[in-house]
C-alpha cells in the first residue's frame, strides 16, 4: 500500500514510507541470514541504527527537529556514539543486540511522539484515529514502550528466560497490531497539493 502511495502523498510522510520498506527489507535479510549462519544479530543490529536515524529523519520532516537543529545534532551524536561504543568498540556487533542502544532510541522515539501529539491536539479539531501523524505517533509510542520494557528486562535480569519468553510471545501479538495501524496511517496519509489538483484538471 504504501509504494503504490509514495509518489501521491505529501513528502513529510514520505520518510515513514522508507521506514516500512526499510523493515520489511530487514526482515527478508534477517531471515535469509539466519537460515545461512543461525544468526541475524548483524543485520538486526545495522537495521537497529538505520531505522533510529529514519525516525529521527521523519521527526525532521513533520518539523519539529528542522526548527531544533542543535536537538538534532545532539541526538545524532549520542545515537552513532552509543551504537559506535556497543557495537564496534565492544565488539558486538554480530554476537549481540545492542539493547543499550535500542533502549535510548525507543526513549527519545517515544518522547518526541507523545510531544508531536501533544502538537497535534491543540491544532486539529477533525478526529485523531484518522490523522496519519497521530497513527503512526500511536504504533511509534506501543513499538518503543514494548523495547523499552523488553531490553531493560534483559539488561536488568538476563537469565529470567520465563519472563523473556513470555515477553517475546506477547509481541507476536503487538506487532500485529502496530502493522495494523500502519496500514491504517498510510490509507489516511494526504494527498499532496499538486497531485490533487492535477486529477482535479484531469477529470
Amino acid at each position: 500500500m504504501g509504494l503504490v502511495r509514495v509518489n501521491r502523498v505529501r513528502s513529510s510522510y514520505q520518510p515513514f514510507l522508507l521506514f516500512l520498506l526499510l523493515a520489511f527489507t530487514a526482515e527478508v535479510v534477517g531471515y535469509v541470514s539466519a537460515k545461512l549462519t543461525r544468526s541475524n544479530m548483524l543485520s538486526a543490529n545495522i537495521y537497529t541504527l538505520l531505522e533510529a536515524g529514519l525516525i529521527l529523519y521523519q521527526f525532521y520532516a513533520w518539523g519539529f527537529l528542522k526548527k531544533r537543529p542543535g536537538l538534532l545534532i545532539a541526538l545524532v551524536g549520542a545515537y552513532l556514539l552509543t551504537w559506535t561504543i556497543e557495537n564496534l568498540v565492544a565488539g558486538n556487533l554480530s554476537e549481540n543486540f545492542c539493547s543499550y542502544f535500542v533502549v535510548l532510541y525507543s526513549l527519545v522515539t517515544v518522547l518526541l511522539c507523545i510531544n508531536e501529539i501533544n502538537s497535534l491536539i491543540t491544532a486539529w479539531s477533525g478526529n485523531l484515529f484518522t490523522h496519519a501523524k497521530f497513527l503512526i505517533c500511536i504504533g511509534f509510542i506501543i513499538i518503543g514502550v514494548y523495547s523499552l520494557i523488553t531490553e531493560g528486562t534483559m539488561l536488568i535480569d538476563p537469565g529470567n528466560s520465563f519472563v523473556t519468553n513470555k515477553i517475546f510471545t506477547l509481541y507476536i501479538f503487538i506487532n500485529a497490531f502496530v502493522n495494523i495501524v500502519y496500514a491504517v496511517a498510510v490509507y489516511f496519509m494526504p494527498v499532496r497539493d499538486d497531485y490533487y489538483f492535477s486529477k482535479r484538471f484531469k477529470a
